[in-house]
């Protein structure tokens, strides 16, 4: 057996499990990008480097703000034409006119079980209805 492939044991230092830890072990890196810029360097808000956690926090406080300001559409005086179901959980949409298939929003079973219904009634007495469409699909609904 050659033993040029065998490897070579770590080079020596004073402290063997400093050296295993310095090579091995990347250093540590910000999750959060840097916000602050001082004298042309970079530094994360708040003392330390960032945690996984707050990279979520951040990540929600985007979603709350996002759908606290969203930019949903409202379609007045629509009709609906169809109605279309599935088995699948939370899967229920409306063909209106002018604006074709729409999929409720599927935030609940009961939101989605009551835009059917109100659709469903707007479908049988053929009635105009409003609708508030965020990110392509229907948030709200009136029927009269």
């Amino acid at each position: 057996m050659s033993k040029k492939n065998i490897p070579t044991d770590m080079p020596a230092t004073a402290n063997a499990s400093s050296a295993v830890s310095e090579s091995f072990a990347p250093a540590a890196q910000p999750l959060i990008p840097p916000t602050k810029i001082e004298n042309g360097k970079s530094s994360n808000a708040g003392s330390g480097l960032a945690t996984p956690f707050d990279s979520i926090k951040e990540f929600e406080k985007g979603q709350t703000e996002e759908g606290a300001f969203g930019a949903g559409v409202w379609q007045n005086s629509k009709k609906v034409l169809g109605l279309w179901t599935h088995a699948d959980t939370r899967n229920a949409w409306v063909n209106l006119s002018d604006l074709g298939w729409k999929k409720f929003y599927s935030g609940s079973d009961s939101s989605v079980t009551a835009f059917a219904m109100i659709a469903g009634g707007a479908l049988e007495k053929q009635t105009l209805v409003n609708v508030l469409i965020d990110n392509d699909q229907i948030v709200e609904m009136y029927a009269w």
